[in-house]
């Protein structure tokens, strides 16, 4: 599985629901928001958390 680059990670992060991505996902909105806040560098983020994040990008994708 190809994961988002740290860019596409962000772009998914800063336009897309947090509080719908952390229902689904199961990542805090908090930590979502560390991210788009660049308070949390994306490079710091979790293997698990990209995957999902990958997923979920992915799922939406397929909807469109």
């Amino acid at each position: 599985m190809d994961i988002l680059s740290k860019e596409q990670l962000y772009e998914l992060i800063t336009t897309e629901s947090r509080y719908r991505m952390s229902k689904e996902l199961g990542i805090s909105q908090n930590t979502l928001s560390n991210y788009a806040n660049k308070v949390t560098p994306i490079g710091k983020m979790s293997l698990d958390n990209a995957i999902k994040l990958t997923a979920y990008a992915k799922k939406l994708q397929s909807e469109a």
